[in-house]
């Protein structure tokens, strides 16, 4: 049974947690931690730019989640079971016949182990709206800090990446999806949680502005869009909002400095340009790709370049320092082939779509309002046009977490656990029918 603002959690089993749960429980508040912030930053082999230390924490609470944690009943369905199988054998496949062979490798374990990981702790641990309430205020913590750290390297650097990261970027995209918990806050009614996921999207916001991110700044607007024509926002309110924002922006992209909207600024001709050359590269390896992060520069020898503003070399020099495609889907295009591709796409869509289907209808039974999966998943999809985002760990968890908090049919309503029990609940809350979570 579900209420505005609160949560009551049906007990059906009495026991106490199990060791090995609290240990998987740990692990994932550890590495929810770890990506959140990218701290402790543990350098596994030097030189390797893949982030190993939190890949393997994200494959430990995998581990210990298969291990230690009672599935639910309807944890996943035997096609996301094979799909996920069938998604890190392409990736450990195309590793192999990489030119780099043991960095793709690593690289690729890092990629499969987040996505994986993220995906199915959250189907696993996350089952119960107790479990669900807490997640929400682990985020908003989360949230809350990356804001704060933002700020203040922005204060005292005039930059925020100094406490946080080393690119602008996967910072301003882990924002986007930690999103969710204002947005379940704004949902979920009562004075206070409004207030206080309101003032977090807009603290959100400065650090967009203050970060000069063109994209960052107009996602929450697309956002905004989504949920108006969803029925979630009405009109009105929507173009209320819309006209100082609107304001704001002008006198934001008034302000960029001229270099950034130029067409011969790197990031514009490297992206354009990776449209028909990750098409050139993918059509030579279609089945497994080239590995990730593989070299690139020697495919250039047979390649015209398309973009009017930019010259060979100088596309190389940029090929030779970035590598990727800075596009996620480019990226998995080139690096790890078209089936892998079209079936991870395929598997996004059939998710994305189950869930604007649960937005349009919300299950009043569901602890988590389907919009507010719906907008950060969205705000990652559009992200990942300018950024390859799933090779990040730190985003990739979050990204696939929400994933697996979408429900696995759309008339399986809220997924409970048998044992489902709440992180924060203690033996005498075990004893009674009923705990209430207040978030």
């Amino acid at each position: 049974m579900v209420k505005t603002g609160s949560v009551l959690w049906d007990t059906r089993t009495v026991g106490r947690v199990s060791t090995g749960e609290k240990f998987a429980v740990a692990l994932f508040l550890l590495t929810s931690i770890q990506a959140a912030f990218l701290q402790p930053n543990v350098t596994l082999i030097p030189g390797e730019r893949a982030k190993l230390f939190t890949g393997l924490l994200c494959a430990l609470t995998l581990a210990a989640c298969i291990l230690f944690v009672k599935r639910p009943s309807r944890c996943g369905s035997v096609k996301e079971v094979a799909i996920s199988v069938i998604l890190g054998i392409l990736i450990l496949i195309s590793s192999l016949l990489s030119s780099t062979v043991l960095s793709s490798s690593f690289r690729g374990f890092v990629v499969a182990a987040s996505a994986l990981g993220g995906f199915w702790c959250a189907r696993i641990l996350l089952a119960s709206p107790a479990r669900q309430a807490l997640f929400t205020r682990l985020c908003t913590v989360l949230l809350a800090g990356i804001i704060a750290l933002s700020l203040l390297g922005y204060t005292l650097y005039g930059n925020v990446i100094q406490f946080l990261d080393v690119n602008l970027h996967p910072i301003s995209c882990r924002i986007l999806l930690l999103f969710f918990a204002p947005i379940v806050l704004i949902l979920g009614g009562g004075r206070s949680k409004i207030i206080l996921g309101i003032s977090l999207i807009c603290l959100s916001y400065a650090v967009f502005l203050v970060s000069n991110l063109r994209s960052a700044a107009l996602i929450p607007i697309i956002l905004g869009v989504v949920a108006v024509i969803l029925g979630n926002i009405r009109l009105k309110r929507f173009v209320a909002l819309l006209i100082p924002l609107a304001l704001l922006l002008v006198l934001f992209f008034y302000s960029l400095p001229s270099v950034k909207i130029g067409r011969e600024f790197e990031p514009a001709y490297y992206r354009v340009e990776n449209y028909p050359f990750s098409l050139h590269i993918a059509l030579k390896h279609p089945f497994f790709g080239i590995g990730l992060r593989a070299p690139r520069v020697t495919y250039l020898e047979d390649y015209k370049i398309k973009y009017p503003y930019v010259t060979r070399e100088k596309f190389a020099a940029s090929l030779e320092h970035i590598v990727t495609s800075e596009n996620t889907f480019l990226n998995f295009m080139v690096d790890l082939g078209f089936p892998f591709l079209i079936i991870y796409t395929g598997s996004i869509a059939i998710i994305v779509f189950r869930l604007i289907r649960l937005a349009r209808k919300p299950d009043p039974g569901s602890f988590l309002p389907p919009l507010a999966l719906l907008l950060p998943i969205t705000a990652g999809l559009l992200y990942f046009q300018v950024l390859d985002g799933l090779l990040h760990p730190q985003i990739s968890w979050f990204f696939h977490i929400l994933l697996g908090l979408v429900p696995v049919s759309e008339n399986s309503g809220s997924i409970l656990s048998e044992k489902a029990v709440p992180l924060s609940a203690s033996p005498s809350d075990i004893d009674h029918p009923t705990v209430r979570v207040r978030i």
